[in-house]
């Protein structure tokens, strides 16, 4: 009876075995936009190889539209590489999904872990051919922090994309550096199973005219539990010849630090005239609370801040009891170092004009 069971229970612990091993291989930016289409002519041609000398992979191939004329839901393919065999899709979103005019990602499922994707993303004019290999990337290649290094302005153009691979949407925040001066920053949407590319991201950011080859981007989901696959494509412009940048892990900023000013006739604590400065540290991310502390009986006891421009922190006119303010989370660059005045915007802080004249204070950056 035992001779008989065992070859039921290798097969079902064999399939338990196949199933738990299921792996899913993401190609983040695919496209197939003929000759005369709105955009320039893009083809992404697919390779799909199985490294195992013993086993068949089949193949479950999903393409996720997001950018052109997607289709109404998600086409799929599905195929067999046999042992060491090597499958060619030229221009696949179109002969495997019939999708033309279109770009997005492409997901590919077998049932373990034997399948390596490479595809090369091209383009035949004005140049024929020029392009670059976008790898199939395992779900470790998928972050909620990233960095994207070696990205160029100038000469070059950079256009940075991301893909969510996850079943709900993540607000995916974009910050762009030269250095360590921070450019701009930019915020999206991402939908479950979806993507976007910011193109010409310098421009996006305010800066069309910097030069600069070392640049990075960095790119942070809202939702730590949720990775995203980020790219970018850095294109010279006199050839148009890309290079592919895949995101690579990056750590997250630490949590603000929170710094609360006691606001009261007539004074700011810390950074008013009569108390301790206000000094925050270049690379530190503050946030900064307006707290009202007038005496009970202050006559009119409500406050402003005229905001600092140049630091990011808007204005207010609302210190008042039982009513805080907060400024937006923001981190000093080197740049900004020195001194940085404000004042109170109310006509009468605290009920007096004459003494309103010396409520004023500053933030020194070191």
């Amino acid at each position: 009876m035992t001779m008989r069971r065992a070859p039921l229970l290798g097969v079902l612990l064999s399939a338990l075995a196949g199933a738990l091993s299921a792996d899913t291989l993401t190609i983040p930016a695919v496209a197939s936009f003929p000759a005369g289409s709105a955009a320039s002519p893009f083809f992404s041609d697919v390779r799909v190889f199985n490294t195992s000398y013993t086993a068949a992979a089949s193949v479950t191939a999903v393409y996720r539209c997001f950018l052109g004329a997607c289709p109404a839901s998600a086409p799929q393919a599905t195929f067999t590489v046999a042992p060491r065999e090597s499958r060619a899709f030229d221009d696949m979103v179109l002969t495997a999904f019939n999708a033309p005019s279109s770009a997005g990602a492409v997901e590919l499922t077998s049932g373990g872990t034997s399948l390596r994707v490479t595809s090369r993303l091209y383009s035949t004019a004005p140049f024929a051919t020029v392009g670059m290999s976008v790898p199939g990337l395992k779900a470790s290649g998928a972050h909620s922090v990233a960095v994207l290094t070696s990205l160029a302005n100038g000469a070059f153009r950079t256009n940075v994309g991301m893909y969510n691979g996850n079943d709900a949407a993540v607000f995916v925040t974009v910050r762009l550096f030269d250095g360590t001066a921070q450019l701009g920053v930019q915020t999206v949407n991402l939908p479950a199973r979806s993507g976007t590319q910011i193109n010409r991201i310098f421009d996006a950011a305010g800066h069309p005219g910097l030069t600069t080859t070392n640049a990075h981007a960095v790119v942070e989901t809202s939702d730590p539990s949720l990775a995203v696959f980020s790219y970018a494509a850095v294109i010279d412009n006199a050839t148009t010849d890309p290079i592919f940048v895949i995101g690579v892990e990056d750590e997250r900023a630490p949590a603000p630090q929170t710094v609360t000013i006691n606001v009261r006739a007539w004074d700011f604590s810390p950074g008013g005239p009569n108390s301790p400065p206000l000094t925050l540290t270049v690379g530190t991310t503050y946030v900064l609370v307006f707290h009202n502390v007038d005496l009970p009986g202050t006559t009119n006891p409500r406050h402003g801040f005229a905001g600092i421009s140049e630091l990011g922190l808007p204005g207010t006119d609302d210190i008042s009891p039982g009513h805080d303010v907060v400024m937006p989370a923001f981190t000093p660059q080197p740049f900004q170092r020195g001194t940085h005045p404000f004042s109170c915007t109310q006509e009468s802080c605290g009920g007096d004009p004459e003494q309103h004249r010396g409520m004023a204070g500053a933030i020194i950056i070191q």
